[in-house]
């Protein structure tokens, strides 16, 4: 379905990864949900990736050269809020925009960190393990993440961890709440083949409960986020040909799937905002 024959088309901002840059450096890039107005955020020669947007659209957050750093919308502003020898990202705004959770990986191992919004106390919430991609829950009470290959939910400050997802035949990543707390999306390969398997997009009740797969696609599907009012899903994937992932959009129903972003690099992580 193109842009045009799709029905009440989705609102807001999404900033995305695109490989549009020197050499095919990744570039922050931002649009409009419908896929009009893009625009650049970060410079060509940077390798910045995996933005996000925090709830008021203003700040964001992103990777670069295995640091977190913030910018401003229009991409000035920069300033860097970790360093060291471990490789930091996976960065996401609370809700209240004044914590960001990451993952730290070093030495083998990676776990959940957060800090403030200006990269001080750095907390870390997990141990150390294979933990990666969190996300908040709209209360900012609870964060979602992966920890070998399944999905976990804790609260804020660590406690209470407990797996919601428990794949024995795949990979769960990338989980994203619904905001009203209600579901978590996420990708998996599990049961996609059993030699090549390739990621869908599924949604579940945020207590692990009533697993739906929304696509069936032998191209992956990847990262899926929700948009601010739940009636969407934004996703990254390679169809209809292999090769390119490009930034989709579907119901939270699986209907009304057409594609957004119109370039022909490589585009990904995206992250939704009003």
């Amino acid at each position: 379905m193109s842009l045009a024959s799709a029905a009440s088309a989705p609102t807001g901002q999404i900033v995305f990864s695109s490989a549009s840059g020197v050499d095919g450096k990744t570039q922050v890039w931002m649009m409009n949900a419908n896929g009009t107005g893009r625009h650049a955020i970060s410079p060509p020669t940077s390798n910045d990736q995996g933005g996000a947007l925090s709830n008021d659209g203003k700040p964001i957050v992103f990777g670069s050269h295995n640091d977190i750093y913030v910018m401003n919308a229009r991409g000035s502003g920069v300033r860097r809020l970790t360093s060291g020898s471990a490789s930091e990202g996976g960065p996401a705004w609370s809700p209240d925009g004044r914590w960001i959770a990451y993952d730290r990986y070093g030495s083998g191992r990676s776990a959940i960190w957060k800090m403030r919004a200006d990269g001080s106390h750095k907390t870390r919430l997990s141990p150390p393990a294979l933990s990666a991609v969190p996300t908040w829950s709209p209360n900012g009470l609870r964060i979602a993440y992966v920890d070998h290959g399944r999905i976990w939910v804790m609260n804020a400050d660590g406690s209470g961890r407990h797996a919601v997802t428990h794949t024995v035949t795949g990979v769960d990543w990338a989980p994203s709440w619904s905001r009203d707390g209600r579901r978590i999306a996420f990708e998996s390969n599990r049961a996609t083949g059993p030699v090549h398997q390739t990621n869908e997009i599924w949604v579940m009740n945020a207590d692990g409960s009533h697993q739906v797969r929304l696509t069936h696609n032998s191209l992956a599907d990847d990262h899926p986020v929700w948009s601010p009012d739940g009636s969407w899903i934004a996703f990254a994937s390679e169809r209809p040909h292999p090769g390119t992932s490009h930034i989709w959009v579907m119901h939270p129903n699986g209907k009304s799937l057409h594609r957004i972003s119109t370039s022909p690099a490589e585009e990904y992580y995206s992250s939704w905002s009003n």
